[in-house]
């Protein structure tokens, strides 16, 4: 998922260090392009395996998706307790957030465990439900 939660200065710096070394680790084994990058700045995920594959593998080591290539509806919560302890009400609206995007595990994916498909349809129901509850605007 996008993950893109305001929470206060010294969480947030946390957070995007974590996350930009896991990136950069999935993204020795799934290399990306400049025009792939571009494509992440404008919140579209580029039709190729690469990158399908760089978030499933940043999903799994993040908790977001489970080793069976599913969604993790506990890991993402997991970290929103994490990163939002301190705020209920951004705590309640990131858990009816995971809870919209749940249904990306019923859909059948033609790459089973290895999660790739997946984590597509996790970042397009990301991208399509941030704005209903105020992360993306």
């Amino acid at each position: 998922m996008l993950f893109n939660l305001r929470v206060n200065a010294e969480d947030i710096e946390s957070l995007k260090q974590s996350h930009m070394e896991i990136i950069l680790k999935c993204a020795k084994d799934n290399p990306v392009s400049p025009e792939d990058i571009e494509q992440f700045k404008k919140l579209q995920l580029p039709d190729n395996g690469n990158a399908k594959c760089l978030f499933a593998c940043t999903y799994k080591l993040t908790g977001m998706m489970d080793d069976q290539g599913m969604l993790s509806v506990e890991g993402v919560n997991a970290l929103a307790r994490k990163f939002l302890s301190e705020d209920p009400e951004r705590l309640k609206k990131a858990e009816q957030f995971t809870d919209a995007c749940k249904s990306v595990n019923d859909v059948e994916v033609s790459d089973g465990n290895k999660g790739c498909e997946r984590a597509a349809l996790m970042f397009k129901c990301s991208v399509e439900k941030a704005p209903e509850f105020d992360f993306i605007k």
